[in-house]
């Protein structure tokens, strides 16, 4: 645009004016009419500032030196070889026109891709935004997850304790069908197989019996049983022991607990051929003093039966994959000859029944003990 303001006035000028003029050497020299010295230095310099110094749009070589050319030599200089012609004018102003609509073609698509630009900013914006927005919404949502995950995974745990606290109910109220005040208990154990299994890959070593107790008012006790055997009687033997529980009485009781413990494999094939070992308990011992925690040590005996024997088919101490313990707590120092008779007795009958019966075996063998032996005579 700028070199269309400058070169169409000076082509108009030009037409006008150039005819009228003549050369100051025109009988010399040039022959031809030409401008003005004003309008000679004004062809040379405005027009070639923006005219390729070096050829013209009809490829005639110019000389860089007609630019420092002082006015009072242009005459002497050739001009009809280096000037341009009307025609290259022409040229030159069509080219130049073309320029300027091709620069305003491009200025527009300047302009366009410009407004694109701010679009595409605008848009890019909005989406970055967008992004933002979304990335909130994931933060809050994945937050609200870990919330739900953490209350199910409390849900699941207190689910749990529930579950086990039902399963201790369950298993009190069994117990309680089978809980004994006289210092006796028969242990029935089902699943013998299966709990020897458990005992082998120490998934579960050993087993408690349900409590049982002394008096209504006495001690709190149980058996633990390892069918794998335990220290040194492991996989050789089972392991018996006895355990004292923390009761509601102990306060009022007398410690440490010194009553002999008795425990019996009870035989079920009727011949009367039960597993029958006791000990006394040791009063030094932390196991038999009054209970700080849930229950103490328990002390008992490592090897009670050899468990080639108790795992042998057709044994009788395992029937119907079940077997029957029995533990006594002698509080009257019953006598040692007296157990197996004890023993023998049928458990179905009532407890008086048993103890009077007990009682008079009792009496009957002092009585043959303190009886003089007989003499027998021989005739002669």
């Amino acid at each position: 645009m700028i070199l269309l303001n400058i070169f169409y006035p000076f082509k108009t000028h030009v037409r006008r004016r150039a005819k009228s003029l003549s050369c100051v050497n025109f009988s010399k020299v040039c022959k031809k009419t030409y401008p003005s010295d004003k309008h000679k230095r004004k062809l040379y310099t405005d027009p070639f500032k923006y005219y390729n110094r070096d050829s013209d749009s009809n490829g005639v070589e110019m000389s860089n030196d007609i630019f420092l050319t002082s006015p009072s030599s242009l005459c002497t200089t050739e001009f009809p070889s280096i000037l341009p012609s009307e025609k290259s004018i022409d040229d030159l102003y069509t080219q130049i026109k073309q320029i300027y609509e091709t620069l305003t073609i491009l200025t527009g698509g300047v302009k366009i891709l410009r407004d694109d630009l701010i679009r595409l900013s605008n848009g890019f914006s909005q989406v970055e935004s967008n992004i933002n927005t979304h990335y909130q919404e994931q933060m809050i949502l994945q937050q609200s997850v870990e919330e739900q995950y953490a209350f199910l995974s409390g849900t699941e745990m207190n689910q749990q304790i529930l579950d086990q606290e039902l399963t201790n109910l369950k298993q009190d109220f069994e117990n309680s069908k089978y809980i004994s005040y006289d210092g006796t208990f028969v242990w029935k154990i089902k699943n013998v197989t299966e709990l020897m299994n458990q005992a082998q890959c120490e998934s579960q070593p050993s087993i408690y019996s349900p409590p049982f107790y002394s008096s209504s008012c006495g001690y709190k006790m149980c058996m633990r049983l390892y069918l794998n055997g335990d220290g040194n009687a492991k996989r050789t033997h089972i392991s018996l022991f006895f355990v004292l529980l923390r009761g509601e009485y102990d306060a009022m009781l007398k410690w440490p607990f010194h009553f002999k413990v008795t425990f019996c494999l009870i035989d079920q094939s009727g011949q009367q051929r039960h597993i029958i070992d006791s000990f006394r308990p040791d009063i030094k011992s932390n196991s038999f003093q009054i209970p700080k925690s849930l229950m103490n040590i328990a002390s008992g005996i490592p090897k009670f039966f050899p468990l080639p024997m108790l795992q042998q088919a057709g044994n009788n101490y395992v029937k119907d994959d079940t077997m029957f313990l029995r533990c006594i707590v002698d509080f009257n120092d019953m006598p040692k000859m007296i157990l197996p008779f004890s023993l023998s007795l049928n458990p179905g009958l009532p407890d008086h029944i048993q103890k009077s019966m007990i009682k008079e075996e009792i009496e009957r063998q002092q009585q043959s003990s303190t009886l003089p032996p007989q003499i027998t005579k021989v005739s002669e």
